[in-house]
């Protein structure tokens, strides 16, 4: 049994850094969750000890005792388990957690049950609103769910996701698109300011001028068959590139893409998702690609991160391969990849560490 980390507090368990927002929390919740013992009603599921380990952790980081727990955690260097908190909930929330994971399983009138029972006994539960209006959007229902956002809404006024949600379900029930500026709003990894991208375009252009000035000076054979200057270049490349995506932001923190997120391991274990890209990639680079594509069909996790660094390294490699001497294209083509990604991974371990200047 491979085991990397022991699941001592509310992170670890649903795999997530320290510094996850409560955007986040929630997304990965509802990931472990959707695809978990499916065939289980809810009130079974309830009573599982990994739904309630879960469950436990994400309403305790999603909850105000979330900074004392963090103190605690610092105090008791990363060991402090979640209480029970499931236990201390009422019925009326206990409901409304059952109709929460009956929603992520797809099971929608199941979940609009549960929903509206819930909120009989807990009537001023914003939180609850909002989960039963995005079942009944979700089922097409959307003068109801508009009535639930605005329930909401009355007992969150602060919170802008609901006013979104209900300018959403506004224009879906009037069959209008979704307002520009909403749009507008929907943050992406491209969504950069100018300066970024300028600095990205420098980056390129740099590892571009690299490539072209050593044709023809390229050096005997070294390691693995790959001409030696091939492998400088091929290393300073991926490093600059890693470095400027990650301080640029275009990619996610080095730990929140390769570390934190976990997939199953052997035994009942997970390990960090950059575990089982990183061997492949380092061993043999065109097993990574064709790797992570399976695993995200099977994980239902893609990170547009690690797509990007994984079609950089192979761009690079395929285009070195074009310059380099005949009898090495076969070796740059098949192991290039390799060393421009382990530059590329120091890179952006560099890069995510420095303070982001271009993030907006």
């Amino acid at each position: 049994m491979l085991k990397i980390r022991k699941s001592d507090n509310a992170y670890d368990i649903l795999g997530l850094p320290r510094s996850a927002t409560a955007s986040q929390v929630r997304a990965r919740y509802r990931h472990l969750i959707r695809g978990y013992k499916r065939q289980l009603p809810s009130r079974d599921l309830i009573n599982d000890q990994q739904f309630q380990d879960w469950t436990n952790a994400y309403l305790l980081l999603l909850g105000p005792e979330r900074k004392e727990y963090d103190r605690r955690l610092r105090q008791h260097q990363g060991r402090e388990k979640p209480g029970d908190m499931l236990s201390g909930l009422s019925e009326g929330r206990r409901l409304l957690v059952r109709a929460e994971a009956a929603f992520l399983q797809r099971k929608l009138n199941e979940a609009a049950e549960l929903g509206r029972a819930g909120l009989k006994q807990e009537n001023r539960y914003a939180e609850g609103y909002a989960l039963v209006g995005d079942i009944l959007r979700e089922q097409g229902k959307y003068g109801n769910a508009l009535t639930m956002y605005n329930y909401a809404i009355q007992f969150d006024p602060k919170r802008r996701q609901l006013w979104q949600r209900l300018e959403e379900v506004t224009a879906l029930r009037d069959g209008k698109a979704l307002p520009a500026r909403l749009r507008s709003e929907l943050r992406t990894p491209f969504r950069r300011p100018l300066s970024a991208w300028l600095v990205i375009g420098v980056a390129f252009a740099a590892v571009e001028v690299i490539m072209l000035s050593l044709r023809g000076h390229w050096g005997s054979p070294g390691w693995l068959s790959l001409p030696v200057n091939f492998i400088y270049a091929a290393l300073g490349s991926g490093f600059l590139l890693g470095l400027v995506l990650a301080a640029t932001a275009l990619i996610g923190p080095f730990d929140d893409e390769l570390l934190w997120y976990q997939v199953t391991g052997f035994g009942a274990e997970t390990i960090p998702i950059g575990v089982v890209i990183a061997l492949p990639a380092l061993v043999f680079f065109w097993a990574a690609p064709a790797f992570y594509v399976v695993l995200s069909f099977m994980d239902e996790h893609f990170s547009a991160s690690v797509a990007i660094c994984l079609g950089i390294c192979g761009a690079i490699a395929l285009a070195a391969s074009a310059l380099v001497p005949r009898e090495s294209v076969r070796w740059v083509q098949m192991l290039g990849g390799n060393t421009v990604f382990f530059g590329f991974a120091w890179g952006w371990l560099i890069g995510s560490i420095r303070r982001r200047v271009f993030e907006h």
